[in-house]
């Protein structure tokens, strides 16, 4: 499964990381970024902040808690489809096949199964809401245009600060 999701060269992994980056701020998580950096191993590209993280507190509610918890999957499922929408619509100007789409899917089902104890159909409905928006998205031409400057950047300074993102992507609220 995990071979499909691979990054064939540095800059399918830079258009992954750009889909990301995209993908956090458009699901406003900005707050939940720490910094981008092309340098590190393909699973610790985007650095998220501590919050993040979330391990529990006996101070807040377990209503509170769960939403956390739930939050930040759904965070993690908009970066995985992000990373792979800009990686094949932009760097590509592709389609996502049945295979990949279904590759996802199945990684997303794992992770909910299994880190928050969702039903299948519950996932479905996050996967569903949240590819058919980023879809929109991601076949923006504005978007494209601003993903291509935004991997331009990253390509070239290797690492990017959570306020060097934001202000990178600051054209995203004005399409």
């Amino acid at each position: 499964m995990e071979n499909i999701l691979s990054y064939r060269n540095e800059d399918d992994k830079c258009y992954g990381a750009t889909g990301m980056a995209i993908g956090i701020v458009v699901f406003d998580g900005e707050d939940m970024l720490s910094a981008i950096s092309l340098d590190a191993l393909p699973h610790e590209v985007v650095e998220l902040n501590e919050e993040y993280f979330f391990a529990g507190n006996p101070g807040i509610s377990a209503k509170s808690a769960w939403n956390r918890i739930l939050g930040n999957y759904n965070l993690a499922v908009a970066m995985l489809i992000a990373n792979v929408m800009c990686r094949r619509y932009v760097l590509d100007k592709n389609s996502i096949s049945a295979e990949l789409k279904r590759t996802i899917k199945n990684h997303i089902i794992d992770e909910g199964t299994s880190e928050c104890a969702l039903e299948v159909d519950e996932i479905n409905r996050i996967f569903d809401k949240n590819y058919t928006y980023l879809h929109r998205v991601f076949s923006h031409s504005g978007v494209q245009s601003i993903a291509h400057n935004f991997a331009d950047v990253l390509k070239r300074q290797r690492r990017l600060t959570r306020s060097e993102i934001i202000d990178n992507l600051r054209a995203l609220s004005m399409l």
